[in-house]
């Protein structure tokens, strides 16, 4: 009597292994880079403020930074504190210098970026102590933060980390719609339908919940909804036309490279350039520009953003309707030889 063994599936080879123990290094390694790189290389790059004086002084002011770092910022004169708050409202400069043989006042604007409301009062700091220095008296630093943050979130917290979700809720609304939703008119109402829903209850969380924004309910959750629709039409677009590989595709545009280089922790400025311009030409950063400005700057500053978005909406909205076409194009030449073998 014989007894047969039972067949053992083959071993991975070795190769295949060693192969995919690499693939996964490297792809670890690209997203270790993406999302640490620009805040380990972080500081500012032609960083708008102003000097309240004279174009002479501006100039001074522009001639000592560069000096102490070349190309960091872009120093614009103001006539008086009245044009300089203008400027940091209408979000042309983060911060203003007026500088007085009694003391230095520094006008920021610390909704726009934390990070960069510290660097100008840093800066102010700096030229006082100088000036201090030569006159032998104490110069006085007096901060003005002409846009704070909300009370409840000081630091900029729930701001900085709304990026993430609306990377990802962009990217989740379209993989759901373009792999589970059948139908390309299906897909089309449901991608019009969600953003706002997504927007609305995004804006409610972060007024209502974290309270780290001031502002409207409604224009937040347009600003919001605009930004999600971007993203997910976008993506939606590249899913119709490509398949599965459409949503890996877009995904790595909005999470891997959008996301770090939005400047939503900082400032789009304090990255490393021209990245950070760069990120502004995604939906990430539009979309946080766009956030920011209509919390709290009555939508200055967001013109280019809402530009943005609309193009990337526009995009996903035109290769939507070319892989719809082509999906239907392939589907009545496949009915083709069946009904001409019925005709037989």
């Amino acid at each position: 009597m014989t007894t047969s063994t039972p067949a053992t599936a083959t071993n991975t080879p070795i190769g295949r292994v060693i192969g995919l123990s690499v693939g996964l290094a490297l792809i670890v390694g690209v997203i270790t880079l993406a999302f640490a790189w620009p805040s380990a290389d972080m500081g500012p790059n032609e960083l708008p403020i102003a000097v309240v004086g004279p174009e002479a002084a501006a100039e001074q002011v522009q001639d000592q930074l560069d000096e102490a770092q070349p190309d960091a910022f872009d120093v614009t004169a103001a006539a008086d504190a009245g044009e300089a708050e203008t400027l940091i409202r209408e979000r042309e400069v983060y911060a203003a210098l007026q500088i007085a043989p009694d003391g230095v006042t520094v006008y920021t604007a610390s909704a726009a970026s934390p990070v960069v409301a510290r660097l100008a009062t840093g800066i102010a700091d700096q030229i006082a102590a100088q000036m201090g220095q030569a006159s032998g008296q104490t110069v006085e630093v007096t901060v003005d933060d002409l846009v704070a943050l909300p009370a409840d979130d000081p630091n900029g917290a729930g701001l900085s980390a709304s990026a993430l979700p609306l990377a990802m809720g962009g990217i989740v609304v379209a993989a759901l719609i373009g792999l589970t939703v059948r139908g390309s008119g299906r897909q089309a109402a449901a991608a019009i339908l969600a953003p706002p829903a997504v927007g609305a209850a995004v804006a409610a969380v972060l007024l209502y919940v974290l309270e780290s924004l001031d502002g409207d309910f409604l224009p937040i959750a347009g600003a919001l909804a605009l930004a999600m629709a971007a993203t997910a039409w976008s993506i939606i677009g590249l899913v119709k036309l490509l398949g599965r590989a459409g949503l890996a595709l877009g995904a790595v545009i909005v999470m891997l490279v959008g996301n770090p280089l939005s400047g939503m922790t900082s400032a789009p400025e304090m990255l490393p350039a021209p990245w950070g311009e760069f990120g502004q030409y995604l939906t990430p950063g539009a979309g946080g520009t766009l956030l920011r400005s209509t919390a709290y700057f009555d939508g200055n500053g967001a013109s280019t953003a809402v530009w943005v978005l609309a193009a990337w909406l526009a995009a996903g909205a035109v290769l939507f309707v070319i892989g719809a076409v082509r999906a239907k194009v392939r589907a009545v030449g496949a009915d083709e030889p069946e009904r001409a073998e019925v005709a037989v």
